[in-house]
């Protein structure tokens, strides 16, 4: 069956980086779909690295998120100067919304209302048909491009290439003698952390245990939980730390070539199940049927007690038992069944 899609594309989708990581399935169906298509796309500074220079995305509208309504109007100024024929608002809040409506689209397309926040289908003109909030969010992010008519749509993750950053990483495997397993540190919202003590404990044993490089990854806010993790190591532990050491792009690069990803629920998960690399994931208060690692050939350790998903950033028990209660065994036993 013909279908005829719009010739000018713009996509909402701000933050967060495992957000737009797993949205940019969106701009690849509808590029490979209609190749001479031209798709923008509005995202925050943080995540504006994966959609840069991305061979899906034509254009980049940065909305920072310090500058007010100033700002604001200067982003929606230069939105609308694109002429696009359709928006997709895949944030599903009031800020996405609004911009996706003012943005001169003729058609303005969001989620049902069982699944947008803060009454954000009220500003689009038209709607997915109502479906499951407990699908994972790349597949619920497909249902705009099968509502659009690519029925056969499926997942294909790119990101932009950045030759700088791939010779930065292949230099990296190379002096530390192979693949390494990565330890990632950081989660965003509390809830999601596991104690980095622990991570400390795991990665030392996984550089004994499967004798290869493991490496600490974080960002800038992660340099406390780097402290901590470093000093529950031995002396002689052989573990390197690029806590808050990479940019972005050279972390997509690594985690490519990495032999293993263990971390929490968080953006360089999203990325490293993206690269194809395989994923140890500990999930507490989240759902990971809804936001675990996405594909084949990953593992999810939890031990939920009855409160859990319960999708909260901070805890609200005497208790943060979903995190706590998963001990360093159960990560190592998934890491050596999930190792490639």
């Amino acid at each position: 069956m013909s279908v005829t899609l719009p010739r000018r594309v713009l996509i909402v989708r701000l933050g967060a980086i495992g957000d737009v990581v797993n949205a940019l399935v969106v701009a690849a169906a509808l590029k490979d779909a209609r190749p001479d298509i031209t798709i923008g796309w509005v995202v925050h500074p943080l995540a504006q690295p994966l959609v840069d220079g991305h061979p899906c995305v034509d254009r980049v509208h940065v909305w920072r998120r310090d500058g007010g309504l100033a700002e604001a109007r200067r982003v929606l100024r230069e939105v609308r100067g694109e002429q696009y024929e359709l928006a997709l608002d895949l944030q599903r809040i009031t800020k996405s919304a609004l911009l996706a409506r003012c943005s001169g689209a003729a058609r303005v397309l969001g989620f049902d209302r069982g699944r947008a926040k803060e009454a954000s289908w009220l500003w689009t003109r038209e709607r997915i048909p109502p479906g499951s909030a407990a699908a994972h969010m790349v597949d619920q992010y497909l249902e705009f491009v099968r509502h659009l008519g690519l029925r056969e749509a499926r997942a294909r993750r790119a990101f932009p290439p950045d030759p700088e950053a791939a010779a930065w990483a292949d230099g990296l495997v190379a002096e530390l003698g192979g693949a390494p397993i990565l330890v990632n540190l950081g989660a965003t919202k509390p809830a999601n952390r596991w104690p980095p003590e622990r991570f400390g404990t795991l990665a030392g044993t996984l550089r004994r245990e499967l004798d290869t490089p493991v490496v600490l990854t974080g960002g800038e806010t992660d340099r406390a939980a780097e402290r901590r993790a470093l000093a529950a190591l031995d002396p002689e532990h052989g573990v390197r730390s690029l806590v808050g050491a990479t940019s972005l792009r050279q972390l997509v690069a690594l985690v490519a070539r990495a032999r293993l990803f263990v971390g929490c629920d968080t953006g360089p998960m999203h990325l490293a199940a993206a690269c194809g690399t395989p994923v140890v994931a500990l999930f507490g208060p989240a759902d990971p049927r809804r936001t675990g690692p996405y594909g084949e050939g990953h593992q999810v350790v939890r031990v939920p007690p009855p409160c859990a998903p319960c999708n909260r950033r901070t805890c609200n028990q005497p208790r943060h038992a979903c995190m706590e209660d998963i001990t360093v065994e159960l990560v190592v036993a998934a890491a050596r069944a999930c190792a490639r």
